[in-house]
């Protein structure tokens, strides 16, 4: 009896020990749509090898090249999406290149369900095939336009086609399950007297319904969930900042409050989207500037902003 308590004493610390902490690299990357990318170069404002149709190889290029586990990606149209006669999906591009690559896109303009449709400004969320499974998924309207039957329906004036879509992912390599959040929080604009004019406030109504839902009904109680944003204009209002004070610490912030930001690797002034994490260890927070050549060889940034990533730990 003594000998068996004595093997059950040296087993029992063994049994407590926590298991160790899985790395994860996730980002956000803005690609542009191929509608406004067509537009601006008719009118001389960017260069045609900007056109969708010159540089989605160049796009594929960065995205392997962040080696994320898991992107968000935002802006996407119909042609990103594959969704026209003869264009291949950005994910199906990845693939062709070799990229242990699956996603998630969704219409963002027909509110119903099932979401069928055409884009104009999608978001979506491209991981890592062999490390993760999904388990379940969502697009929310801000404006107050859900998904799925039973949804919180009380949320008050955002903007009506800005979506946060979401996915729920087992990680096999943690062995547990995390949430991770693409959205576009940047309300309409118009021009007043040739003057560009921001709806702040239905910005900031954007980000309070982020917290909403994803508090109330889309993560579970204590699980890690990372949000993304397409958010231009996010940091000059409050919503932003009620964004960054919830569970949800901003990468760049964070880092910088502690310190410890690589002021050269997060781009200095250009510090385009940002990064959300709740329940894991931010490490790094990085904008990847490195140019890439289109059709005809001409080396140019391919997309409408640069990929940001963020080294996380949990």
């Amino acid at each position: 009896m003594r000998k068996a308590m004595i093997i059950l004493t040296l087993l029992l610390p063994l049994a407590t020990v926590a298991a160790p902490k899985a790395s994860l690299r996730v980002g956000t990357y803005e690609l542009g749509n191929s509608f406004n990318r067509r537009v601006q170069a008719e009118k001389g404002k960017i260069s045609s090898q900007r056109m969708w149709c010159h540089c989605a190889d160049a796009i594929a290029e960065a995205i392997l090249d962040a080696d994320c586990d898991i992107l968000g990606i935002h802006d996407v149209c119909d042609t990103i999406a594959g969704r026209r006669e003869g264009t291949k999906s950005i994910i199906r591009l990845l693939q062709e290149k070799g990229g242990d690559i699956d996603g998630l896109i969704l219409s963002n303009v027909n509110p119903n369900f099932p979401l069928e449709g055409p884009m104009a400004n999608g978001n979506g969320i491209l991981w890592r095939a062999s490390r993760f499974e999904l388990r379940d998924w969502g697009i929310n309207w801000l404006g107050g336009v859900y998904d799925k039957p039973g949804r919180d329906k009380s949320l008050k004036y955002g903007g009506e086609k800005v979506s946060m879509m979401w996915v729920r992912l087992f990680d096999r390599t943690a062995g547990k399950e995390i949430v991770f959040a693409s959205a576009d929080v940047n309300g309409p604009t118009q021009y007043d007297h040739g003057e560009k004019v921001v709806y702040h406030e239905i910005n900031a109504a954007n980000c309070r319904n982020i917290i909403s839902l994803m508090k109330s009904d889309i993560v579970p109680r204590g699980m890690t969930s990372v949000i993304t944003l397409n958010s231009r204009n996010a940091p000059q209002h409050d919503g932003f900042k009620e964004l960054n004070s919830s569970v949800w610490l901003d990468a760049y912030s964070q880092l910088r409050d502690e310190g410890s930001l690589d002021e050269a690797a997060a781009g200095g002034k250009d510090t385009p989207d940002r990064i959300f994490v709740s329940g894991a260890s931010i490490l790094s927070y990085a904008v990847l500037k490195k140019k890439y050549p289109t059709a005809d060889g001409t080396l140019l940034f391919p997309a409408q902003r640069f990929p940001v990533v963020s080294e996380l730990q949990y």
